[in-house]
This record gives C-alpha cells, sequence and structure tokens, in this order.
C-alpha cells in the first residue's frame, strides 16, 4: 500500500516556513534614493528633531496589520443552534456539562468547518470527480478537523475509477468493508487472528467519530482519518445536519462502559493503525439485547455519552 504523503499548498496560496512567513527580499528603485545634499540635510534634521518618528510609523502599522488580521479571523459558529431532536437526547446532554467547555468544543471542532483559501463551506460539493461517493474536494485546514485531516491523502492517490473498482460493491451499492468489524489481524495475516480484546471506557475520556449516531463505532478522540479505516464518503457533511461539517461527532463519557477495542485494518487505501471502539451489546448489561450492536445514539440517549459539538 502506498505511504500517505503530506499534500503541498495550491500555487498562488501563502506559504510558511517553520518559524512564520517565508519573507521576500526587495530591492529599493535606485531612483528613489536622495540625491540632493541640502534634501538629504533636511530629511536627517527631523530625524533628530523627532526621533521616536520611526518607531510610532511602525507601530500604527502593526497595529493595522493586528485590526485587519482579526476582522479576518471572524467568530467560530457554535454547534447546537440547529432545531432539536429527541428531548431525553439533546437537551438533558446540553444541560449535563457546564458551558465553557461546551462551547470551547464547539469552537474547536467549527474552526475549521471553512475553506481558509475561499472561504467557502468545506466537506460539501463540490466533490472529487462530481461523486459523492468519493468524498469532498474542500477539506479543512484548521482546528480540531483540519489537524484530523492533515495527512490523509484522498484516495490514496488512486484515479477515482480505479479506486472505486476496487472498493466499490455494486452488489450492494455501498462500499466494501474489511472482515471481522475492521480489526487489523496477527501479524498482519488475512487469515491471522483478530485483534480484539475489552476495554472499559471510563467517565472523562472524549471519544469521536465520523458518521450519524446510527454506527456503533467510535475512536479516541482527534485519531488521523487515514488510521480509521473509514471511506471517503464518510467525510460528506449530511444536508439535514450542517451543524456537524464533514458529519463529525464529538463525546465525551459521562458513565462507564466497555466495549471491543483493538488497531484498525488497512482500508481504503489508507493504512489504518489507530484504535476503535466496537459498541456491542453484550459488553452493556443495559442495552438492548435483540442486537449485537448498540448505536452511539441508544448510549447518547441513555446517559453513557455527552455531545460536545
Amino acid at each position: 500500500m502506498a505511504t500517505p504523503v503530506r499534500l503541498t499548498a495550491d500555487a498562488g496560496e501563502t506559504r510558511f516556513g517553520r518559524d512564520g512567513p517565508v519573507n521576500r527580499a526587495f530591492s529599493r528603485d535606485p531612483s528613489s534614493r536622495v540625491t540632493d545634499p541640502m534634501k538629504h540635510a533636511r530629511l536627517a534634521a527631523r530625524s533628530r528633531e523627532d526621533p521616536l518618528r520611526n518607531l510610532r510609523r511602525r507601530a500604527s502599522l502593526a497595529a493595522a496589520i493586528g485590526i485587519t488580521a482579526l476582522s479576518l479571523a471572524g467568530i467560530p459558529a457554535q454547534a447546537g443552534t440547529g432545531p432539536s431532536l429527541a428531548p431525553t437526547a439533546r437537551t438533558s446532554a446540553w444541560t449535563a456539562l457546564p458551558a465553557a467547555p461546551v462551547a470551547f468544543a464547539a469552537a474547536e471542532t467549527h474552526k475549521g468547518a471553512r475553506s481558509a483559501a475561499s472561504g467557502e463551506p468545506v466537506c460539501t460539493a463540490p466533490y472529487i470527480n462530481e461523486d459523492q461517493r468519493l468524498g469532498p474536494k474542500s477539506l479543512p485546514q484548521k482546528g480540531v478537523l483540519g489537524r484530523i485531516l492533515r495527512t490523509y491523502v484522498p484516495l490514496g492517490g488512486l484515479p477515482p475509477q480505479k479506486f472505486l473498482d476496487r472498493y466499490w460493491d455494486w452488489s450492494v451499492n455501498f462500499y466494501r468493508f474489511p472482515p471481522d468489524f475492521g480489526f487489523a489481524h496477527s501479524g498482519g495475516y488475512p487469515n491471522g487472528r483478530p485483534l480484539i480484546a475489552s476495554k472499559t471506557l471510563r467517565v472523562g475520556e472524549r471519544v469521536d467519530r465520523f458518521g450519524s449516531e446510527n454506527g456503533a463505532f467510535l475512536a479516541p478522540y482527534g485519531t488521523p482519518y487515514e488510521e480509521r479505516g473509514i471511506p471517503p464518503t464518510s467525510l460528506d457533511t449530511f444536508p439535514d445536519s450542517p451543524e456537524y461539517p464533514c458529519n463529525y461527532h464529538v463525546y465525551r463519557v459521562i458513565k462507564e462502559f466497555a466495549v471491543d477495542f483493538g488497531p484498525i485494518a488497512s482500508a481504503f487505501q489508507q493504512p489504518g493503525g489507530g484504535s476503535q471502539y466496537h459498541l456491542v451489546s453484550r459488553l452493556i448489561a443495559e442495552a438492548p439485547q435483540n442486537r449485537d450492536e448498540v448505536a452511539v445514539g441508544w448510549l447518547v440517549q441513555n446517559g453513557y455519552l455527552v455531545r460536545l459539538n
């Protein structure tokens, strides 16, 4: 499998060095130099009379730059402002935590919800090759989402059609996921033993996922996207849930529970290797036992998880 590489900025974008913006050396126009001796003397005298003149000019320029930067930065949108859903799910979740941590988490998540280059919403159309299955072209560059996606290479560098031929299951009209719920196998061999163990998530731990609350998988908060073993379409923002850019959800554990835990297999031209939490009913006594898996939404509604964004 090809090793993911870091995407570089497109031509014309501002580029930054290790310590900040890369400066260019500008040469002065020789014709602009002062050649009149009398004029030179007057300028020198003025400088001696007001030695702080240049300092004040630099301070004014710095202040102007600072004001411009603040106006361009804007204020990040706050999550949870849309219409409420189940009264016991969203309302009780938001009142369970102090306002400040929730607001901070929401701001961090939404910090990268617009492209730094264009200001347009990210994780929506246009899609790669104009195909929603291949994920959005514009991805977050800042905030939590920017860090999660920093080293992600869409499609692992494969051409769109070759990617679909390899991973799309036409018989069910959806992606072909790895076996054993996506857990890696011993030694990396397909016929190796699935690496699964039980783990208890403790109160205060943060977890996240890309996908709706009907799913049964979580990951440690901030796991890089290429380590999660999920397809590019998981980044598509749901039209009816724009308050969750890139379909990204963050939670905090408020009542401990056990999960199946282990490393993630490589999938969808990505290396995997992150950790995943599989929510199974046999490990949660209160969960409905008529299904093998437990939905994230059930954990929210029943006081195990609280939404942070």
